[in-house]
């Protein structure tokens, strides 16, 4: 025979020979109280018992550590971003400074011996991009390419600077 006592921990099965003493509903006043008896089957017919410590649940972990890197790759992604971070700086000096702009004002000048269009666009507007100045010397004086005689009369951006 079995019996279901409560307690104030919850409930317990006492599986005894002894519980036959115990009467239903009886018990001492806080202690515990048989609420069920019950007959059980023969010992092969029964289930195990069940565990009475339960296991602990994994303690729960910050974030999975990935292995680290090996110093030379470390090394080059630091130098890819600064290098980035360094052309980035670059291009931003260069709007904020004027200089891959063209001047709007115009003047005339005559092109040198040896000096070829991009030596023109360098000498009429040293602050901006060569490149920039000599495709427009081009379109404001109708040039099919980049040629240019000595003491040709050129129309050009005027970037040098005022006094």
């Amino acid at each position: 025979m079995a019996v279901v006592i409560g307690t104030r921990g919850g409930f317990e099965l006492v599986d005894d020979a002894g519980v036959e003493d115990v009467a239903l509903g009886e018990g001492l006043r806080p202690g515990p109280r048989v609420l069920r008896r019950f007959e059980v089957p023969d010992e092969a017919d029964r289930r195990p018992p069940a565990p009475a410590v339960r296991e602990a649940p994994p303690a729960p972990t910050a974030g999975v550590t990935r292995p680290p890197r090996h110093p030379a790759l470390q090394f080059a992604a630091y130098a890819v971003a600064a290098a980035v971070v360094a052309a980035a700086l670059s291009v931003f000096h260069l709007y904020a400074t004027g200089a891959t702009s063209v001047p709007e004002r115009t003047a005339v000048v005559h092109v040198q011996v040896g000096e070829s269009l991009l030596d023109v666009a360098e000498r009429s507007a040293p602050d901006s991009d060569p490149e920039a100045v000599a495709d427009r010397i081009r379109e404001l004086n109708a040039l099919p390419d980049a040629e240019v005689k000595p003491g040709q009369a050129l129309l050009v951006p005027d970037g040098a600077a005022t006094p």
